[in-house]
């Protein structure tokens, strides 16, 4: 694990850089739900096998931990636990590590992603860090009201991955009070992303929605049959259905170079 000074406090990630990476690699930071940790986000994801094999750096950033209860969260304004309690600028944290990369790597294009609270990052991330960041793709992730109001710089390609039984963070129903329902998210970044257009495809696997129009680039893909989980993770919730139709760990790194 590395550690970064950032909003004075002292902040870790776990690094991973492919032994013979290019000149001006991209990066995929991936950012761990609550409770989690980098190593169970690396496990999970794959991220680091792919990596090597595609040629890029990932950074696993960790959450704070609770004095008390040792428990890992994320501040994304709406959610959650000691870091939304205490304040923590997870937004500069990100901004910062992604300085302190380039700095070291002469990073090029960067991703990104996460899982439940860390997806909650990953979408006010994209929010307030458009001029640094590429593409976000949060996963079984939503927003909070107070996140309609604010617009990015520029538009973000978006990809929304989602469980349609995730029954913890749910896609067309209300669940915590503290969130919206994921669909409302989807509709957030058509809207400030000027999206004029969108085309519908479902399949047995899932319910893929590609929005377009001017410099609009957003797709949505609802899992069927899949609950809170990273769809085809190698590890996921206890009690949560994940029926192994969906890799999202593919689906996410196709389209971020699909526009390299």
């Amino acid at each position: 694990m590395r550690t970064l000074r950032s909003g004075g406090r002292e902040r870790h990630h776990l690094l991973h850089v492919p032994t013979d990476i290019s000149a001006r690699p991209n990066l995929v930071i991936a950012l761990h739900a609550l409770g989690s940790n980098p190593r169970l986000m690396e496990a999970m994801t794959s991220l680091s096998s792919r990596a090597d094999e595609c040629d890029f750096i990932v950074s696993y950033p960790e959450g704070i931990r609770s004095a008390v209860s040792g428990v890992t969260s994320w501040n994304a304004r709406f959610c959650c636990r000691d870091a939304q309690a205490e304040g923590v600028d997870d937004v500069l944290f990100i901004s910062d590590l992604i300085d302190a990369l380039r700095d070291e790597h002469d990073i090029g294009r960067v991703l990104i992603t996460g899982f439940s609270n860390g997806g909650m990052l990953a979408h006010v991330a994209g929010i307030e860090l458009s001029d640094k960041i590429d593409m976000i793709a949060p996963v079984a992730a939503t927003v909070g009201r107070e996140i309609l109001e604010l617009v990015p710089k520029r538009p973000m390609d978006t990809l929304i991955i989602h469980g349609q039984d995730d029954r913890l963070v749910p896609y067309a129903s209300r669940g915590d009070d503290r969130f919206l329902p994921a669909m409302e998210a989807e509709s957030y970044w058509a809207r400030v992303n000027g999206c004029s257009a969108v085309e519908e495809e479902s399949t047995s696997d899932a319910i893929v929605r590609r929005y377009g129009g001017g410099s609009c680039r957003v797709t949505s893909v609802v899992v069927k049959n899949a609950g809170h989980v990273w769809p085809g993770g190698r590890t996921r919730m206890g009690g949560e259905h994940d029926p192994k139709t969906v890799d999202a760990t593919s689906l996410i790194l196709d389209h971020f170079f699909s526009n390299d």
